[in-house]
């Protein structure tokens, strides 16, 4: 398994690993009608709109160089006090899941806010999601509980932080 930086090349693949995980990690959470409109074409639109040069993206490629997982973070976008960065998503493909990518994907990304001086770092998941158990086993301190409207359907976040990555990673 290949972690490595994205580029502008990788946005189809990364649309396709958005769209394939949230289709089987949010069954159940998100509305059927939602998860089933979700198209590679939309989402590769949204990636090129992606902000590369304000924030840094990872992708995980296996043996044959097949893009399946990611992950995308930057600053804090809230203005939050205690927080300067951000993990925004990570993703990886249900088939890949529970082998250590998504820790190498975290790793990566707490690296690169080390190299920033940044070492306060937050992330938000839905509230339902089972998934966010990753999170705690990476020491993440549940922070704060919220509603969010995501513009087609309304679910509850929950944030995870750490005020000091130095110490974990």
């Amino acid at each position: 398994m290949l972690i490595r930086t994205a580029t502008i090349s990788d946005v189809s693949a990364i649309a396709k690993v958005t769209v394939d995980t949230w289709k089987t990690t949010y069954r159940g959470i998100i509305p059927d009608d939602y998860l089933n409109s979700l198209t590679y074409e939309e989402r590769e639109k949204g990636w090129r709109e992606f902000p590369f040069h304000n924030s840094f993206v990872y992708i995980a490629e296996d043996e044959n160089q097949n893009i399946v997982g990611f992950a995308a973070a930057g600053h804090e976008r809230t203005s939050n006090p205690i927080y300067k960065g951000e993990i925004y998503a990570i993703y990886v493909l249900e088939s890949y899941q529970n082998k250590g990518i998504g820790s190498s994907l975290i790793k990566a990304i707490m690296s690169n806010f080390k190299q920033l001086d940044i070492y306060s770092v937050i992330v938000w998941v839905l509230s339902d999601n089972n998934y966010r158990k990753f999170y705690e086993l990476h020491q993440g301190e549940k922070v704060d509980c919220k509603q969010f409207d995501f513009k087609y359907f309304e679910a509850e976040i929950t944030s995870y932080g750490w005020t000091d990555i130095k110490e974990i990673f």
